[in-house]
């Protein structure tokens, strides 16, 4: 507790260093006013940010950029009680947590759509670049009233915007991690608008190079080899300022490796897990407003990946292999002799081509198409403001291993049809009701879906919002998620299909919070408390005990489970340049029946759920270009497990604190050079328990904070 004490005391002088309350700003020189932000995703209509019935957290760019923000994955440290969590040393899998629940549960949106798909959110929150968009807006609680399956967290929604003016901008960034492993960031974006003010034109690019970190002695990854390329082209037309044409082309090139020997092939490692994406994504849209009380948009998504992976052991090649060749007289009880023999047979020169050989076979390919149609009519009626939808949405993915023919191909392709309807209905000054429904039709469940919502908005005083909904939500099984990672090993693969018991996975959501816009401040400190309860039925599982050997497992349905989450926070403008960010959580996740983990350990609490979180954001701009941007995030203690070393353990408490300072000089009217530096983690507060035992170890067995200490330096300009 002594050392908790004494980090806080050390965040808080790091933190406040600089600033004199008694030279604070007044209240007239505010240029930031967090009223005056419009979201649009909890209603799908564009609302002020303090008015939205739905509540809607927002990021800003030029926030996410004083963080240091560049892929979705660094943005999440700013949303309170989302985390960011890496499930293996070897491939980087990660996912995002939104009000306890992973990303299965939560829907990555671009620019409302929801093109990613399972697989590519496999990885995504490394995958998906910030440099493009105008904001974040997270929407938290169910949202398939207006998105449909996988809504049941909420919604992460990157949203971009048509420029104002002609600007370019371009910042290099190199990290150094734990002394150990460096990295190169280069992001870049330009955009052009026609004298006339109708067309624009929006450029934008990252590439990424970080070696892969070995954080104990043995040789093997903690944090993957990671390269990424991504490019972007955003062409917008406004014939007026009734209509918008946007057509957005993005295209991502990315590659991670972990295991060891990172400079062989895959197949002549001990250990590799190699996965490389090719993605495009193409988004089409078109909105207008055709008269004061009545607009449409449509938009037309389709989204092309293919990925190559290898996950595989160098010790099961040698052993199918020798196998082969004969060595075994039953593989499942090989007798001391022949143990011996598969050593010598592993260790021969003359053997090293036919265990290649086998190894290659672990390649996979594997191609996902997803194909969304959306539709939309906004319409006001006196106090109604009815919302009409339709959507549609279709993904295919075929997978193959290219140098296994005796393993056959798989391909799944599913349909979902969805019609919505929402009356946003002003009953009084300050008071609103939002009932909404959605039905939907999926083609790998039986019947018809209905997720109603209702909310509530009423502001008894000008500076007091309370909200208040219920909401419905839904996850259908898709084409494919990360199940087969599990079992793949160079004698086959194993197979899951869907049991035919099998039923959708249903929530109930109930949100009710109040913001508190304190009058004494000016409105520019805002207090907020939220509940957040969520009953989840009939989750998905795994039956992996296949009782026949036949290399099949099933998706089932396990236990209901409850989620109940407190988020306390404050937002505080303090003055011209300086705004304040803090937040407490509390998570409390349980499934309804026990289950056995390990052994020794049947619980009904959920693994790597922290039960508090909290951040602390400071950032603070003078005019004279100095920027100083500081992040503290707290961790608190979980229930870790490492299934395959059969070990559990509660886990310490985390304080993560990053500092970044930056000066920006005036070279001309139009040219600005930027140049900074800061460090991630100062504390190095992380997981200290790793295993050190090369490829016995247990890759999954990973918590807590993802990155050690990492310095970095930056230097940019804009014109």
């Amino acid at each position: 507790m002594k050392r908790e004490i004494a980090q806080f005391v050390i965040a808080a002088a790091i933190i406040t260093n600089g600033y004199d309350a008694h030279s604070a700003p007044h209240p007239e020189d505010e240029v930031i006013n967090m009223e005056r932000i419009t979201v649009s995703t909890g209603t799908r209509t564009e609302r002020l940010a303090s008015d939205a019935p739905i509540k809607t957290e927002f990021f800003l760019a030029s926030e996410i950029k004083a963080h240091g923000g560049v892929t979705l994955a660094d943005s999440l440290r700013l949303v309170p009680s989302a985390r960011f969590e890496s499930s293996c040393s070897n491939c980087g899998l990660n996912e995002i947590q939104l009000l306890g629940l992973s990303t299965d549960y939560t829907a990555i949106l671009f620019d409302g759509a929801p093109l990613y798909s399972g697989l590519a959110k496999v990885y995504g929150a490394d995958l998906f670049p910030t440099i493009f968009i105008d904001r974040i807006e997270i929407v938290k609680g169910s949202s398939s009233v207006l998105y449909g399956p996988e809504a049941i967290a909420g919604v992460v929604n990157l949203i971009t915007a048509m420029p104002t003016h002609n600007h370019t901008s371009a910042l290099l960034t190199y990290s150094n991690l734990k002394n150990d492993a460096d990295e190169w960031k280069f992001t870049f974006k330009a955009s052009h608008l026609s004298q006339s003010g109708k067309f624009a034109l929006t450029a934008y690019g990252l590439w990424e190079d970080r070696e892969g970190l070995d954080l104990t002695t043995d040789g093997f990854t903690e944090l993957p080899e990671f390269k990424s390329k991504v490019g972007g082209l955003q062409f917008f037309y406004r014939p007026d300022e009734n209509k918008l044409l946007k057509a957005t082309y993005q295209y991502i090139d990315q590659s991670h490796r972990g295991g060891d020997q990172l400079d062989l092939p895959e197949e002549q490692s001990r250990v590799a897990e190699s996965l490389a994406h090719k993605i495009h994504m193409l988004n089409l849209q078109w909105e207008q407003q055709l008269t004061p009380s009545l607009f449409y948009s449509v938009r037309g998504s389709y989204l092309h990946l293919q990925r190559d992976a290898f996950y595989g052991a160098r010790a099961d090649a040698e052993f199918t292999a020798f196998d082969e060749a004969g060595g075994f007289a039953d593989p499942d009880n090989p007798t001391p002799a022949e143990e011996a023999a598969l050593a010598d047979f592993a260790a021969d020169p003359a053997n090293q081509a036919a265990i290649n050989a086998v190894a290659s076979r672990i390649w996979s390919d594997t191609r996902n198409q997803v194909l969304f149609l959306d539709g939309q009519i906004t319409q006001k009626l006196g106090a109604h403001e009815l919302v009409y939808g339709a959507q549609y949405r279709y993904e295919k993915l075929e997978e193959s291993r290219p140098n296994d023919p005796a393993l056959a191909d798989t391909s799944d392709d599913f349909g979902t049809y969805g019609l919505f309807v929402q009356d946003i209905w002003t009953l009084l000054p300050g008071l609103e009701l939002v009932p909404g429904v959605r039905v939907d039709r999926h083609d790998n469940v039986d019947g018809t879906i209905f997720s109603p919502r209702i909310a509530l908005r009423y502001e008894p005083i000008d500076a007091l919002t309370l909200r208040a909904s219920y909401s419905a939500g839904f996850n259908a099984p898709g084409a494919y998620n990360e199940d087969l990672h599990i079992g793949v090993s160079s004698g086959g693969a194993i197979f899951l299909r869907n049991s035919p018991d099998l039923e959708e996975e249903r929530s109930d959501s109930f949100t009710l919070g109040a913001d508190w816009w304190v009058p004494s401040f000016g409105k520019r400190l805002v207090l907020s408390s939220t509940f957040h309860y969520t009953l989840l039925h009939d989750t998905f599982d795994i039956d992996d005990s296949d009782p026949n050997d036949t290399g099949i497992w099933e998706r089932v349905n396990g236990p209901d489970a409850k989620v109940f989450v407190w988020e306390n926070g404050f937002q505080w403008v303090v003055g011209r340049g300086l705004r304040l960010e803090g937040s407490i959580s509390y998570i409390r996740a349980r499934f309804d029946d026990p289950i056995t983990r390990v052994t020794g350990l049947t619980t009904r609490e959920f693994i790597e759920r922290p039960e508090w979180t909290g951040l602390f954001s400071v950032i603070y701009e003078h005019d004279s270009g100095w920027q100083i941007a500081s992040l503290l995030n707290y961790t608190g203690s979980m229930l870790a497990v490492g299934e395959e070393a059969d070990i559990y353990r509660k886990t310490p408490k985390f304080w993560e604190l990053d500092l970044n300072v930056s000066k920006t000089f005036h070279l001309s009217p139009h040219l600005e050079l930027k140049l900074g530096a800061g460090v991630r983690n100062l504390f190095d507060d992380r997981q200290k328990d790793l295993f050190d035992n090369g490829e016995d170890r247990d890759p999954t067995y990973l918590y807590g904070p993802v990155r050690p200490r990492t310095f970095f330096v930056t230097a940019g300009v804009e014109f």
